[in-house]
């Protein structure tokens, strides 16, 4: 594992150096200045404003610790050394790491490279260090992080996100907000957090859209996209390197509501014709399932372009003082709602609540109020609307308090910190460090603004990214800087046990009763049963088949270190400082995960491959990091081909449709789709486990573009967004059915709708939902990991009576099968008048093919993977 690391690395720096010898090439120069002109629009990137003082502290593996400081030195010695730019301090000792740097353009990535550093005693070169900048408008919490390393690594990576990396920011956008009020609900949809990433998607024409959401295009390699472009037209067989990227809609501050819709319009200065631009719309729709937004090109009207944004930040039926993070991670602070809560100051007390009143001596309505001198003064009226902030944490806003200073009004911000004993991420509550106590704490009062740090475990989440930006250098669908998402392997209900590969792991090395249980970027999952050390991410224990309870449970680590992505299918977790091994005191055991694209694979599921120096080395074959991948449709037969697989799905077959068309509601009335039909576009995205389907067709608004997605899950349901008001013409339909799992090689998740084979309808003037949620999973599923299955409770006295029974039922029927008389007295037994049968007409074919299928195709069960 080690050398594939290095060789990852040194891979960077051969494509990286063999760009100097393309001395012809615009693209691609370096500099000894700490600024340089970027060639499409000739902006100046002035990196000086990099320097500080104080030099920039990065924590690496185990006891690393990286400082370095961007054009200067650090302001220190660093083993003796007063030149030094950049130092690893290694326990007791340091390494220079560069003395001197070059600043080094190629194609839209800008990174200083650090040299002269100490002779390296693993290899026969020096140490150097590679900081790789990235534009970010919103400076998250955390700018550098260290690339993962050998422990005998001479070069280190680092990445660090900057907004002196972009383009200037246009100021009507330079708000830390991006959100709109729906003003019948007063939900607040705040998308500021979508910004993050650049999305892309093709125009199936051999193009990509490149699209940020309330921010412009993320500058960057091979997305050299004009300032304040949102919608960027990346034209890859373009050889003018000034005409490649094309602005087709200007960033917007905010997203607009229109007849209940969320979307955004982006006018674009690039002329369509003489008379009109180009524009474009980004519809967004309500998706509480989906794991990561998703970005689509629906099609083209003229010189309006339409896209499809699925997130669950479009979503407002949330419960409230609850909130959805950009990971699709809920957070609930509703355990601290119906409290008062007091603070106090010297000769003042304050009292609030948490998502309501705050009670007595408050007014009604009143959030926080201030007590002093035996006068009340309202500090902010109370909402339940938890809110998350650029960095993903949470807070309340009570705003329209009383008159603060004649002209402004009071109110009260209530930020909760993270409070988590087994990640000892404590933070600190007030300037005496006093971080052992949960809690409310006053941080501020001033400027007409209570400030309140909220320390609790409620505020815990992502604590590593499972999702993490690579370029690639030919991708399917262009080139660019793509994104590697892991997060729908995140499990919050069960956890993964490995297999182990026998034919490489020894019964020495690893006895028959030892399991291994993971989970993907987060802790494990508590289990009864299971003792794995609070917060580990990976875990080994001893399982005798007699008592099915694990022992002797180890940590193989903790989840401190982000994902990190070889390339567009390779990537790897690492999880660090676990037990203590037992072969070596002084190491603690780790864990290494390596996930490999497959599209045959689902899901897949943990293999143990090697075991090395206390470190356990796992592969993971997933179709979940494969690319998204194109189609072929057939138009005779209405079939969707995945070539590279040899898979099929016939649409007229499919049992949410009538011979491959379904009804679209249109206010009393409703019109056909066919699904068949010429110019259909069919794409996999293996990551959210669905498929594509996009066309046009004549609607009641005329000529409309369609996009059918059609979605691997255990219930049957329909949502329709048919966007007709206007001159919009646009339908978006999300299918979500059991049917289509086996194309994608997933097992059927479990259903989540309570009442088997109960209809619903629920409409809104543009959108229409229909459920019809399964009982059982069709036939012919798959034989690998599924979206985690119902985990198996059954113990052996529930096996052995089962067994019972059934040998008891046999018995009955043979002894009752050959004799009338028998049969007839056993009716008569049961025969009542009043009758204790329900009939229930089935609702549609896929629930006939599920009563009468007898001969499917038996698949192994998931559970086994899961604990």
């Amino acid at each position: 594992m080690n050398k594939q690391v290095i060789t990852f690395c040194v891979s960077i720096l051969i494509v990286l150096d063999s760009g100097y010898a393309e001395n012809n090439d615009p693209l691609i120069f370096s500099t000894n200045d700490c600024e340089l002109t970027e060639p499409v629009y000739g902006e100046k990137f002035n990196l000086k404003a990099l320097h500080s003082d104080i030099a920039k502290v990065v924590k690496g593996g185990k006891d690393d610790t990286f400082e370095y400081n961007i054009c200067g030195s650090l302001g220190r010695a660093c083993n003796g050394d007063n030149n030094a730019s950049a130092c690893l301090r290694r326990g007791n000792q340091e390494f220079v790491l560069g003395t001197q740097h070059q600043l080094n353009y190629r194609r839209g990535k800008m990174y200083f490279e650090f040299s002269n550093g100490a002779k390296c005693a693993s290899g026969d070169g020096e140490f150097k260090l590679f900081v790789f900048l990235g534009c970010d408008y919103t400076l998250d919490a955390k700018q550098s992080k260290v690339t993962l390393y050998s422990a005998n690594a001479c070069k280190f990576y680092i990445s660090l996100e900057t907004p002196y990396a972009c383009l200037p920011e246009p100021e009507t956008v330079k708000s830390s907000g991006c959100s709109v009020q729906d003003p019948v609900t007063g939900h607040n949809y705040d998308l500021l957090a979508l910004s993050d990433f650049n999305y892309r998607t093709s125009d199936r024409h051999g193009n990509i859209f490149t699209v940020n959401i309330c921010k412009p295009v993320l500058y960057g390699e091979m997305a050299m996209c004009p300032k304040a472009s949102s919608v960027c037209l990346v034209k890859l067989n373009s050889t003018d390197y000034k005409k490649r990227f094309v602005d087709y809609g200007t960033v917007q501050p905010n997203p607009i509501l229109e007849n209940g819709n969320l979307l955004m319009r982006l006018p674009s200065p690039t002329p369509y014709n003489a008379t009109h631009n180009y524009s474009s719309t980004i519809h967004f729709i309500c998706d509480n399932e989906i794991k990561s937004s998703q970005l689509s090109f629906i099609g083209a009207k003229e010189n309006v372009y339409d896209f499809s944004f699925t997130t669950p930040l479009a979503c407002n039926n949330n419960p409230p003082c609850t909130t959805i993070t950009h990971g699709n991670e809920v957070l609930d602070m509703r355990s601290l709602q119906g409290k008062t809560y007091e603070l106090s100051m010297p000769l003042k007390n304050y009292t609030f609540g948490i998502c309501s009143n705050a009670g007595h001596p408050c007014l009604s309505n009143d959030g926080s109020c201030l007590v002093e001198n035996q006068q009340t003064t309202s500090m902010g009226r109370s909402n339940s609307q938890l809110r998350t902030d650029r960095s993903g944490s949470p807070y309340l806003l009570y705003t329209d308090g009383a008159l603060c200073d004649g002209q402004n009004k009071w109110s009260t911000r209530i930020e909760f910190v993270c409070a988590n004993n087994a990640t000892k991420d404590n933070g600190t509550a007030n300037g005496n460090g006093d971080s052992n106590a949960l809690g409310p704490k006053i941080i501020e009062n001033k400027n007409c603004q209570l400030l309140i740090h909220f320390q609790t475990p409620l505020a815990c989440h992502e604590q590593i990214a499972c999702k993490v930006k690579v370029y690639v250098e030919h991708s399917e669908d262009g080139t660019g800087e793509e994104v590697v998402d892991l997060t729908p392997l995140i499990s919050a209900t069960y956890n993964y046990e490995a297999e182990i590969n026998n034919a490489l792991i020894t019964g020495q090395q690893v006895p028959k009763s030892t399991k291994f249980f993971l989970n993907v970027c987060r802790p494990l999952v508590p289990k009864f049963g299971l003792g794995c050390p609070g917060g580990s991410a990976a875990c080994m224990a001893k399982v005798d088949s007699s008592s099915a309870t694990p022992e002797e449970e180890k940590s193989l680590g903790f989840p401190m270190a982000s994902l990190v992505a070889y390339n567009r299918t390779v990537a790897e977790l690492r999880y660090l400082r676990g037990s203590i091994c037992p072969t070596d005191n002084k190491t603690e055991l780790s864990a290494s995960i390596k996930f490999n694209c497959d599209m045959s694979a689902g899901l897949g599921k943990p293999i143990l491959q090697t075991i090395t120096d206390c470190l356990y080395e796992f592969q993971w074959m997933t179709n979940v990091i494969c690319p998204s991948h194109m189609c072929t449709f057939n138009e005779e037969t209405c079939e969707i081909i995945n070539d590279d697989i040899n898979f099929h799905y016939e649409l007229k077959k499919a049992p949410f449709t009538d011979a491959g068309q379904i009804k679209i509601p249109n206010g009393k009335d409703e019109f056909t789709l066919n699904i068949c039909g010429n110019h259909r576009k069919a794409e996999t995205d293996y990551s959210q486990g669905l498929v594509n389907l996009f066309f046009t067709t004549e609607a009641p608004c005329g000529n409309s573009n369609v996009q059918l997605r059609l979605i691997c899950s255990g219930d049957s349901k329909r949502v329709i967004n048919y966007d007709n008001a206007g001159k919009e013409c646009n339908l978006v339909v999300h299918q979500s059915t059991p049917d289509i799992c086996k194309f994608l090689r997933r097992a059927v998740p479990p259903p989540t709708a309570q009442d088997s084979g109960v209809s619903s309808t629920v409409a809104t003037p543009t959108t229409t939902t229909t459920t019809k949620s399964s009982t059982a999973a069709p036939a012919g599923g798959v034989d690998n990991g599924g979206a985690h299955p119902a985990e198996q409770t059954g113990s052996i006295g529930a096996i052995l009576a089962a067994i019972l029974s059934l040998t008891c039922f046999v018995a009955c029927l043979g002894v009752f099968a050959f004799s009338p008389e028998r049969r007839n007295s056993v009716r008569r037994l049961f025969r009542r008048t009043t009758s204790a049968v329900r009939y229930s007409r089935v609702q549609s074919n896929e629930e006939a093919n599920l009563l009468l299928e007898t001969n499917g195709e038996f698949t192994d069960s998931d559970d086994e993977l899961l604990l």
